[in-house]
């Protein structure tokens, strides 16, 4: 009888293969069944056809087909009826699932494909990556179906245009949970920003690792690993920099703002060092350009960077550059730092393994350029700047020669920008300032100002006509002077040492052999005028004296003459001048040697005694 459908089937589990269907002849049946022990050694064969006529051509082949393809699969079915040809099961392999999967598209005479259900193996874990190097890009891993595997491939050629793509990809089941297309898309796309490197799945666990072509490709990786699309995790990025040559960093300040450029070896690094500026320059504005890269000297480079913020937070402007191991530093230093100073600073506080290239700090221009003396109590207090060492030498024994017996406080600063005659009007300055009680001198600029009390009514008048002459006619002096009150009456017994004070601290001068006083004397015999004025119930005699160089009567009379001349100068100040005596004593009563120039000197000499 014929069989319609005509059918057969070769089903595989794991320990036979079932045959069934129909065959026209024994002779038919036994080549099946021979064919199929054949294909399968090992298994049982289990035969189940039934004779029928009706077998269509070719039906030994198309038999034979159906076995070889049961055969592929673990526990698979392959069968035909009347022509029509399905296959279901699951393959051991991916390779035998991509050789099932070929085999139904070359089908045997007379067969046409009604289903195919072949199902890939299971990967566990679930592996897929793409590495790019100098020769191309590699596909590997597992793709869930062949069309995935088809557009992934595509998609790596549209990243990464122009460059060999070898897709040896295989087909599995396992694929986490999510859209694998777009997984594989993020990887691609990230291993796209690489120069080289490789990116992977391991379930549902993202690597990547790499070298960056440019830095910002490198922050733009690092940034993207921390952002992973929904269902992945991060197992590793390991990105590496570009490398830098030279490895050169930066900061540069204009007194607001500080910009930090070039490279760092690190995030963190880069991290510390702006953090370090912020604290350096507190009221600053701190715009940070770093980038990362490799190439980092030896050494702790965040150290060196560190240093190199603190010696730019010592200019008012300037830049600090760190190119491999070597600093430079160049710019306008604050007040009081030196090139000189820097330099030795640099070398001995850098890290190990760095050195100083090139310090040039210039001295500070300072505008406007300021001065103060103040005269208080017996002090003087000099604050403020000088121009150089010549002229800071200057202001010091002006100071000294005019200010007598006052404590110097010298806390003056070397720096630039001085105005013209600087030292002139400075010096000229303290001969007024040195008349007064107390006060004080300042510059700013070429604006000078006086202030402060004088001892006695005329000497403040003296003082205001004679402050614009004593300056340079550049200066625009200023000055407001008032009188000191006259302190408490003294008796004989206080007036004497008070006067001893004042001579032991200063000394009446006079022109060279002359009667006439010095006028580096007037701020003494202000003094002497105020504690003459507390005086008023004491005789006071001036007593003048000589060295004993020339005639002795000659001597005498030059004596007279001078200390008639302190007896004027104050009586011209006020005082009463029938209790002030003028007394010569020439050379008749030395104090010292008159065999020496130092002696001959203590000799000429002006004396008051309190009556």
């Amino acid at each position: 009888a014929s069989a319609r459908p005509y059918t057969f089937s070769a089903r595989r589990n794991a320990n036979q293969l079932l045959i069934d269907g129909s065959a026209p002849l024994p002779s038919t049946r036994d080549k099946i069944v021979a064919a199929a022990r054949a294909a399968t050694p090992g298994l049982a064969v289990v035969d189940g056809l039934k004779f029928a006529a009706g077998a269509p051509a070719g039906y030994e082949t198309q038999a034979a087909y159906a076995i070889a393809q049961a055969n592929l699969l673990v526990d698979g079915t392959a069968a035909f009826a009347d022509g029509a040809f399905s296959v279901a099961g699951e393959a051991a392999t991916s390779a035998i699932y991509e050789q099932a999967m070929a085999a139904t598209r070359q089908l045997p005479q007379g067969l046409t494909l009604a289903k195919a259900e072949i199902l890939p193996p299971t990967a566990k874990p679930y592996i897929w990556s793409a590495t790019r190097d100098a020769n191309g890009v590699t596909l590997a891993g597992s793709a869930p179906t062949q069309a995935a595997r088809a557009a992934t491939a595509a998609r790596a050629a549209a990243i990464f245009p122009g460059v060999t793509i070898a897709n040896q990809m295989q087909i599995a089941r396992g694929a986490p949970a999510g859209d694998f297309a777009a997984l594989v898309d993020y990887g691609l796309t990230q291993l796209g920003k690489l120069s080289g490197g490789a990116a992977s799945l391991s379930d549902a666990a993202y690597s990547i690792t790499g070298t960056a072509p440019t830095s910002a490709a490198y922050e733009a990786g690092m940034a993207a690993a921390r952002q992973l699309p929904q269902g992945l995790t991060l197992a590793k990025a390991d990105i590496q920099p570009p490398e830098a040559r030279p490895f050169v960093w930066s900061a540069a300040s204009d007194g607001n703002v500080v910009t930090l450029t070039g490279v760092a070896p690190s995030p963190a690094v880069r991290d510390a060092i702006a953090a370090r500026a912020a604290s350096t320059f507190a009221a600053a504005r701190i715009v940070n350009q770093m980038r990362i890269a490799r190439g980092a000297p030896a050494g702790d480079f965040g150290a060196a960077a560190s240093f190199a913020l603190g010696a730019l937070g010592k200019l008012s402007e300037g830049k600090a550059t760190l190119s491999d191991a070597r600093l430079s530093i160049e710019g306008t230093g604050k007040t009081g730092v030196a090139s000189a100073a820097m330099d030795a600073e640099a070398r001995a506080g850098l890290p190990q393994g760095f050195a100083v290239a090139a310090i040039d700090v210039k001295e500070p221009v300072i505008s406007p350029y300021v001065f103060t003396a103040e005269k208080t109590e017996g002090k003087l207090k000099l604050t403020g700047y000088y121009p150089d060492q010549k002229a800071h030498q200057d202001i010091l024994a002006a100071a000294g020669a005019r200010f007598n017996g006052d404590a110097l406080d010298d806390q003056l600063a070397p720096g630039k920008g001085a105005p013209a005659d600087f030292t002139a009007a400075v010096t000229g300055g303290f001969s007024v300032l040195a008349r007064l009680a107390n006060g004080a001198l300042g510059i700013s600029g070429d604006n000078i100002a006086l202030k402060g009390e004088a001892i006695y009514d005329k000497a403040a008048a003296q003082i205001r006509a004679a402050f614009s002459g004593v300056l340079p006619q550049s200066f625009k002096p200023q000055a407001e002077i008032a009188v000191a009150p006259v302190g408490p009456p003294l008796d004989a017994a206080a007036c004497q040492p008070k006067f001893n004070g004042l001579l032991a601290n200063g000394k009446v001068q006079f022109e060279t052999a002359r009667a006439d006083l010095h006028k580096d004397s007037i701020p003494l015999l202000d003094h002497i005028v105020g504690v003459a004025l507390q005086c008023v119930h004491s005789e006071i005699e001036v007593g003048g004296h000589t060295d004993s160089d020339g005639a002795p009567d000659r001597n005498l009379n030059l004596s007279k003459r001078r200390a008639q001349a302190v007896v004027d100068y104050l009586t011209e100040a006020g005082l009463d001048g029938a209790r002030i005596a003028a007394m010569g004593y020439g050379e008749q009563r030395p104090i010292a040697s008159n065999d020496t120039a130092d002696g001959k000197a203590q000799n000429r000499r002006i004396e008051i005694s309190v009556k």
